[in-house]
C-alpha cells in the first residue's frame, strides 16, 4: 500500500505545487523518488514527531496541503497532543499517514503494534479516518485526500498486499466497496485483512451459505444505505486488525445508534491477550483470533442466534 500511496501522491504533487510531504526520518527507498522529483515539496523533519506535526500544521495554515508520513504509532501516539491541538482543533488540512497497520511490524515487538490508532484518531474532533483495503483503494483515497480541506488519518498496511479491485472500479467517497455478493449475510472488513474475509466466505459457500464481502474504507463517514441493506440480509461479521475497543465495529455500532438503525454484529478483532509475543503478521493475527476459522465460527454462531 505504501508504494501505491507514494505513486499516487507524486502525481498529485505534480499537479499541485502546494502539496508537501513530511517524513519523520523514515521511508528510505519508498520516498526517495518523490524527494528527488519534488525537492521543494519534501521535508525530512528527523526523529522528532512532535515538532514534525507542529510544522505540518503551520504549513497547512498557510495554504499548503500537507501529508505526514511515519510508522503506525510514531505518526499518531508520539505526537497526539500536537495532532489534537495544532491539526484537529485548528481544522488544518493535514493528512496523518501511518504505514504498518496492525501487526505489520510484529517482528519488532509490541512497541510497533498499531492496534489502538483508529480508536484514538476517530475520537479527535474534525478528523476523518480512512483505511483502504488494497493498493487500488489506496490510490483512489490518496487522490481524494489531496483535495480535501479536512484533517485526515490514512491507515496503510506495509507492502505486498493483495489487490481486490479493478483499477477502474466505481470509487465513491463514503461508500462501502463490495467485493462479492451474497444472500445469507455479510462480512465487513477494513484494511489488509480482506484475504481472511474472502477465505471465510469461500469456506462458508462449501456449506451452502453465500456471504457478501465488503471493504469499509471510510470509518468516520459510514455508508448508511449499504449497512441497512446488509442488516436486512442476515448476520454481519466485522473483521479488523485492531483492538476490540474503538475500531470499525465500535464505529458501526455508534453510527447505528445515531441513525436509529437496528444492526447486530459479530466482532473479530485483536484479543491482545499476550503482548510479549513476537512474530510475523500472519502468526500474530492467528494467535490473536484474526483468522478465517474464527470468522466462520462467529458467523455460524451468530446465524443460529438470529434464527
Amino acid at each position: 500500500m505504501r508504494d501505491a500511496f507514494i505513486q499516487s501522491l507524486a502525481r498529485q504533487a505534480e499537479l499541485n505545487p502546494n502539496l508537501v510531504l513530511i517524513t519523520g526520518d523514515l521511508g528510505y527507498g519508498v520516498l526517495d523518488k518523490f524527494s528527488q522529483e519534488f525537492p521543494n515539496q519534501f521535508i525530512n523533519a528527523g526523529i522528532n514527531e512532535q515538532t514534525m506535526m507542529g510544522m505540518a500544521a503551520g504549513y497547512a495554515s498557510t495554504g499548503k496541503k500537507v501529508f505526514v508520513y511515519s510508522i503506525g504509532n510514531f505518526s499518531t501516539l508520539r505526537c497526539l497532543e500536537q495532532i489534537r491541538n495544532d491539526v484537529c482543533l485548528m481544522n488544518n488540512p493535514v493528512v496523518v499517514v501511518s504505514v504498518g497497520a496492525g501487526y505489520s511490524y510484529g517482528s519488532q515487538g509490541y512497541s510497533h503494534h498499531a492496534l489502538e490508532d483508529i480508536a484514538v484518531m476517530r475520537a479527535l474532533p474534525n478528523m476523518e479516518v480512512l483505511v483502504p483495503a488494497d493498493p487500488i483503494e489506496t490510490g483512489h483515497i490518496t487522490r481524494y485526500l489531496s483535495t480535501s480541506s479536512k484533517p485526515a488519518y490514512l491507515r496503510l498496511g506495509k507492502s505486498n498486499e493483495a489487490i481486490y479491485h479493478e483499477s477502474n472500479f466505481d470509487f465513491k467517497p463514503g461508500k462501502i466497496n463490495e467485493l462479492q455478493s451474497g444472500n445469507d449475510g455479510t462480512i465487513l472488513f477494513s484494511g489488509s485483512v480482506g484475504g481472511i474475509a474472502l477465505e471465510a466466505s469461500r469456506q462458508l459457500s462449501h456449506t451452502g451459505i453465500t456471504v457478501a464481502v465488503a471493504s469499509v474504507p471510510f470509518i468516520t463517514s459510514l455508508d448508511r444505505d449499504y449497512l441497512e441493506l446488509a442488516s436486512s440480509k442476515g448476520p454481519i461479521v466485522v473483521v479488523e486488525e485492531h483492538s476490540k475497543r474503538g475500531g470499525l465495529s465500535s464505529a458501526i455500532l455508534e453510527f447505528a445508534s445515531d441513525e436509529n438503525l437496528t444492526i447486530k454484529i459479530g466482532m473479530i478483532a485483536s484479543e491482545q491477550n499476550d503482548l510479549s509475543l513476537i512474530g510475523d503478521q500472519d502468526y500474530l493475527r492467528e494467535v490473536n483470533g484474526i483468522s478465517a476459522e474464527t470468522v466462520i465460527k462467529r458467523f455460524k454462531a451468530f446465524a443460529a442466534v438470529q434464527d
